[in-house]
This record gives C-alpha cells, sequence and structure tokens, in this order.
C-alpha cells in the first residue's frame, strides 16, 4: 500500500497510538482523513496551486560509517537497507512471502524429507568477478546458522555441506518444506567475511573515496537488469535520530522505518509504503487447569470478540495487516474462507455457558511500547462479554516476562516475529519456548509437524488453521508493516518484501533534478 501523508513532528510515528484514546481533533482538522494520510496543506490556496516535484540532485542513502556491512552480522534498519543493494540471497520472498530461486537455480528433497539438495546457477559472479561456488554458500550458512540474527531460523539445521558436483546439502533434524521461505540469507564470497565490506554479488558496488563513500552500479552485476541510479551517495547517521533528520532535511531520500515502535520522528511531506513483516501481535490466554482460559470455547469465544479490522484500520490507520490466524494474510497459505465475523453476541452466548458468576480478568503488556498499551486498552475496553471485566496491567519489560514465566495473568499483549516458514512449535506446541499460556495438544503439535513435512502446504495449512480456531491457544490480531519513505515523486514502483526494501529494484524510476 502507498499513500501520501504529511509527517507532522512525530505523527507518522505516534498517530495510532492517539488515535486509540480517541482524542479531540485540532482544531480546522479533518483527524479521519489525517489518519488515512490525506491531510491538506494548512495553506489551502497554495495547495490549490500545482506545484513542480522539487527533485533532488542524487539519491541518497544513509548509513553507519565505520560499522560492518556483512549481511550476517550488521545491525537492523539503514545498515541493513545499504547491504541489501550488495549482496544477495539463495532465495528472495515476494510480497506474499512467497520464496522465490535467486542464486539458487532448483532444489530437490529426498524421500524423507530430511536433506534438501540446492543446485545454483553456474552464471553467477561475485563483484570481483569470482564465480560463486557451493563452498561460499556452505560457509555464508553456516555462519549464519551460528548468528544472532539467523541461528532461531536455522535451528532445524543438523549439516550444511557440499559434494563434488557443486551441490550445497542441507540436513534437517525434522522435516520441514518450507526451508527455502528461510533461506532469504544474503552469500558473500568466503573468505572475505573479516572485510568490514565483504564481496558480494549484488547490484551495487561499495566505493570509498575522498568525497566520501557511495555505492556505484555494478557494470558486470551477473543479473544484466538495468538501474534505477548509476551512484548512490552515503551519508554518515551516528544513530536513528539521526537518520531521521536526514531524511526530514533531504539529505537522504529514502528510509525504512517501523511506525508502530520506532521512537524517532521526522517531519515534512513524504510519500510512504508497506513493507510487510512476519510480526504478529496477539493475544495470549493462560490455559492453565483451574483458570478461565483453561476452557477451549472460553478461548475462542474471547478471540471471536477481538474487533480486528476496527483495530487495524480506524484505531491504528492502516499499519497493520488484521488475523485471525497465525500467519500472514498476505500468504496464499491463509485460509481466509475460515475467518469469522466480529459478533460481540456470538462471544457473550458462548463465553455465559463457561461461567456463572462476575470474573475479573488480567492483561498484562510491556509498559515500554505504547502501541501495544494502546492495542491492549482497546481490546479491554471493547471486551463485550458480560460478566467478565478485563484490566489492563502495564509492567517493566523484565517484570513483564517474569510474570509471563510464573503464570501470573489471565490474559497478555504479545508481539513475535514469525519465521517465513510459520513454525508455530515454539509459540503453541507443548512445552515451546514462547508458550507462556502452557497450551499442551497432542492434535495441535500433530497438524503442526504435518503442515511442516506437507508438500501440499496449503491443505495443511487450512488444516492446522481450522484446529486453531477451535482450540485458540491464542487470538492472533495483527501483523506489523514496516513503512519505506521516500520524498514524494522521487521514486516510482517500489514494491519492498520481507526480504527486502529494494525487491523489484530494476522496475523502480528514480527522477533527480539532473542526471548524476
Amino acid at each position: 500500500m502507498r499513500r501520501a501523508i504529511w509527517l507532522l513532528l512525530g505523527a507518522l510515528l505516534l498517530s495510532g497510538c492517539a488515535a486509540l484514546t480517541e482524542p479531540e481533533p485540532e482544531p480546522d482538522r479533518d483527524w479521519a482523513a489525517y489518519q488515512q494520510g490525506l491531510l491538506e496543506d494548512e495553506e489551502p490556496e497554495a495547495a490549490a496551486e500545482e506545484k513542480k516535484p522539487d527533485y533532488p540532485a542524487a539519491f541518497s542513502m544513509a548509513y553507519h560509517r565505520g560499522q560492518t556491512l556483512d549481511p550476517i552480522t550488521c545491525g537492523e534498519g539503514i545498515q541493513e537497507d545499504v547491504a541489501s543493494l550488495l549482496y544477495e540471497p539463495l532465495f528472495q520472498l515476494d510480497g506474499a512471502f512467497q520464496p522465490t530461486p535467486l542464486l539458487c537455480e532448483s532444489y530437490s528433497w529426498d524421500e524423507r524429507g530430511l536433506v534438501c539438495t540446492l543446485n545454483l546457477r553456474q552464471d553467477v559472479t561475485f563483484q570481483d568477478g569470482s564465480p560463486l561456488t557451493a563452498a561460499d554458500v556452505v560457509a555464508s550458512l553456516r555462519r549464519a546458522a551460528a548468528s544472532e540474527r539467523y541461528s532461531y531460523r536455522l535451528r532445524n539445521i543438523t549439516a550444511i555441506s557440499a559434494n563434488r558436483a557443486g551441490q550445497v546439502l542441507i540436513t534437517l533434524a525434522a522435516p520441514n518444506r518450507g526451508l527455502p521461505a528461510l533461506l532469504d540469507i544474503p552469500v558473500v564470497k568466503s573468505g572475505t567475511e573479516d572485510r568490514q565490506v565483504p564481496v558480494g554479488t549484488g547490484p551495487y558496488l561499495f566505493l570509498s573515496g575522498s568525497e566520501g563513500n557511495s555505492l556505484l552500479a555494478n557494470e558486470e552485476w551477473w543479473q544484466h537488469k538495468p538501474l534505477p541510479v548509476p551512484s548512490i551517495p552515503l551519508v554518515h547517521a551516528k544513530d536513528r535520530d539521526t537518520a531521521m533528520y536526514l531524511f526530514s532535511s533531504h539529505q537522504v531520500e529514502l528510509l525504512t522505518v517501523d511506525p508502530t515502535s520506532d521512537r524517532s520522528s521526522v517531519s515534512g511531506q513524504a510519500q510512504t509504503t508497506d513493507r510487510p513483516t512476519a510480526v504478529m501481535q496477539f493475544i495470549g490466554f493462560n490455559t492453565s487447569e483451574g483458570r478461565v482460559f483453561a476452557s477451549p470455547s472460553a478461548r475462542a469465544a474471547f478471540s471471536h470478540g477481538i474487533a480486528r479490522d476496527t483495530l487495524a484500520d480506524a484505531q491504528l490507520a492502516g499499519l497493520v495487516e488484521a488475523a485471525q490466524f497465525p500467519l500472514s494474510p498476505l500468504s496464499p497459505l491463509y485460509p481466509a474462507e475460515l475467518e469469522g465475523t466480529y459478533s460481540g453476541d456470538w462471544a457473550a452466548a458462548q463465553a455465559a455457558a463457561e461461567q456463572s458468576e462476575s470474573r475479573e480478568l488480567l492483561l498484562l503488556v510491556s509498559e515500554g511500547d505504547s502501541f501495544r498499551l494502546a492495542s491492549a486498552q482497546f481490546i479491554a475496553e471493547n471486551a463485550d462479554i458480560p460478566g467478565w471485566q478485563v484490566t489492563v496491567r502495564a509492567l517493566p519489560w523484565e517484570e513483564y516476562l517474569a510474570a509471563l514465566e510464573a503464570g501470573e495473568f489471565d490474559l497478555y499483549f504479545g508481539e513475535v516475529r514469525l519465521t517465513a516458514d510459520w513454525d508455530l512449535t515454539d509459540l503453541v506446541g507443548t512445552g515451546g519456548k514462547l508458550n507462556y499460556g502452557r497450551y499442551s495438544s497432542l492434535s495441535t503439535d500433530e497438524l503442526i509437524a504435518a503442515f511442516a513435512a506437507a508438500e501440499d502446504r496449503s491443505s495443511a495449512a487450512r488444516q492446522l488453521a481450522a484446529n486453531l480456531l477451535s482450540t485458540a491457544p491464542i487470538a492472533p490480531i495483527c501483523f506489523k508493516n514496516n513503512t519505506v519513505l521516500t520524498h514524494p515523486e522521487v521514486v516510482e514502483g517500489l514494491t519492498p518484501s520481507p526480504s527486502s526494501t529494494f525487491h523489484g529494484l530494476e522496475e523502480w524510476g528514480v527522477h533527480l533534478s539532473a542526471a548524476q
């Protein structure tokens, strides 16, 4: 989704929180239009006049000078964006979280579904002209498996090796046909890992000069696709606040932010484009024996009574995608046909059958995130279930985590970054590390494993979703979108994906005031 918006100081990052508390509209300002990014210029006569685009002289980007651009170990955010122009993965995810081969040409499975064999493209060269080899891929994946960023998603891998035919073999502890979706991991040339800028296969080269650093179009790029600009000047930003200032002052032309949690702010006018993520927000239940939500129907009733669309669209200003199941609604695996519509009466009727006396429910949330707190308060205030009163308690992160581990809650507002294979083992599987509600079901465990092993992932996903709909171990609420900021009319054709802000870069159009 792309939209133009006036970014008053902090407005993009905090308007969702403000909307949840239903503030009074500012004088002479259409609050609803403001939430949707349609706020008109405060000088109507000037806005009515057609303005000429103020194109920049160069397409500049922010980065942290002196910090590594190694894609396995660099920080997320602006450094990750720069690195994505230097390095490429085996598979890339599209906007629907579907993996398509890139450096990998094809792959196959053994009969048990435990060994995946990757056939690499033979025409790929690194930026120094050397060919991509299986040894390079093996080295990158092994480093990723040991890294802080990628170790969790690769935890099911027991071995990574290469054979004499130049193929890469990945051995798993348990079958997982969704493995390609986990391999959007950039590859660097083996032996260059310790450099601040390792050698990659990407469309741009890192250039260090007396006038500053920049990215230069790689004329020998193996994909031979057109690039929107021949060079990208890099502007040092010591921290996130500085990067925001650089964008506001038009010193850089692109910035990717998390509008629901980024504490920095920007000002001025900007074009925004959603970048999907696998970050899910949800309500967790304490399913321990003797608790209100030990009953599956009580959990299902509460889940069904959450006004997700209202929360996502009206309250959170479209910054998230409402979801009833723990996989992104943008994915073709999402079983939209199983969704139920919000019904307070239905939820109340189901809940009434589970209890006959008034109950006060405690909903925990981390106080460090104003967006989550506002969402939790909205859910508590709109829990249309007679006899149930939901009280929100915000705790510092360490206390919040300790209360979850001790089971001192009825409900909690959670956020988790799922992997793109949609593995729910740790979240709702018996004994899962993130299963704070202590939910346990043999049938759910079996369906999670069957989904991972299934060749027909769509059918298996539907069966798992049907089970989760009735058992309701958690109540998914939404998936967050990051936001790609650009200045109005400077960039056309943005199609960010979960893998990269620069997905489909060859289709971009960048308008500059003069040729670089």
